[in-house]
């Protein structure tokens, strides 16, 4: 019974993590370059919970590759995500200034 309730919760959470680029990033302000790492990392998330459906050794080749691109996609969605936030709070702070 474990097994089945560990596979069916990691099909679950794969959902989940391939709606989000699919429904949801899309819908914020990213530029091409941000929305795609976003989508990428997503997606390699979704990929290592489904690797875990079919106990893949965390050791093992793919795994160990899929994680690669999930680090270097995780550290340009966050560092392009917030450089998109910084400059948009910039830009309220300016209109902020301006109507005094």
């Amino acid at each position: 019974m474990g097994g089945v309730l560990n596979a069916v919760s990691n099909l679950v959470i794969v959902a989940g993590y391939l709606l989000v680029p699919a429904l949801w990033l899309p819908y914020l302000p990213l530029t091409k370059p941000v929305l795609i790492a976003g989508a990428v990392f997503f997606v390699t998330c979704a990929l290592t919970h489904l690797g875990m459906v079919f106990h893949l050794s965390h050791l093992s080749p793919w795994l160990i590759a899929n994680h690669v691109v999930q680090a270097v996609a995780v550290m340009l969605f966050v560092a392009g995500f917030g450089r998109l936030l910084r400059e948009a709070h910039e830009r309220q702070e300016e209109l902020k200034r301006e109507e005094l």
